[in-house]
């Protein structure tokens, strides 16, 4: 993908601390909710951006959008924003992500409800899940809600594109019939992460067990 011009710049030395504290005390208040004590980066960003196909038709949602540091990147990216939404759980979050983005779909709930949601969106099909989750750290139930619901409204040429700070695959693939591969490392990032890139079998469904 190619760089457009930006639906959200740079962020002021200002904006970059504020967006810090407020990870903070997010992050202190429910750390396993929140998957790093800081914002993530430009460069993880581009390097999740250049995992889309905008070709693949469908809208495509960032899960756990937090500040937007991501969101930004996206766009800047080429991600039209009437194709794009941004899904936060925390209302201070969600609230940050509707001032700074006023050209996107901003939806406060819970990736677990994600059909729902998008349901209620009028969104039918998604070309693209972008998440930002801690899904090592979160409960088994609610991993499974999110890649199943997720891939229950995927286009079957769609992609969901993770990234994670650990060495492993953060989609437990012996519980899923998807195929997943590292595509990328992120150095630059603080800390660094790695980029995951997960697509359906084809004519296997995505649950593969319950255990």
């Amino acid at each position: 993908m190619q760089d457009q011009p930006h639906h959200g710049d740079a962020p002021s030395p200002g904006r970059s601390r504020r967006d810090a504290a407020l990870f903070l005390w997010k992050w202190v208040q429910a750390p396993t909710r929140i998957g790093s004590v800081w914002p993530s980066g430009r460069s993880l960003g581009r390097a999740m951006a250049a995992q889309l196909d905008l070709s693949v038709p469908g809208a495509i949602v960032e899960l756990g959008a937090g500040t937007g540091p991501i969101t930004a990147t996206l766009l800047q990216s080429g991600v039209p924003p009437e194709r794009f939404l941004a899904l936060e759980r925390d209302p201070a979050m969600a609230a940050v992500l509707r001032q700074r983005f006023p050209a996107i779909r901003v939806i406060e709930g819970d990736a677990g409800e994600l059909p729902a949601l998008m349901q209620a969106e009028g969104v039918e099909t998604l070309s693209a899940i972008v998440s930002c989750l801690p899904l090592v750290s979160l409960p088994r139930s609610l991993v499974r809600r999110v890649v199943e619901g997720g891939f229950e409204i995927l286009h079957p040429d769609g992609r969901f594109i993770q990234f994670t700070y650990g060495v492993v695959s953060p989609i437990p693939l012996r519980h899923f019939a998807v195929q997943g591969r590292r595509v990328c490392r992120v150095w630059r990032n603080v800390p660094p992460a790695a980029v995951w890139r997960y697509t359906r079998v084809p004519g296997v469904a995505v649950a593969r067990d319950r255990g």
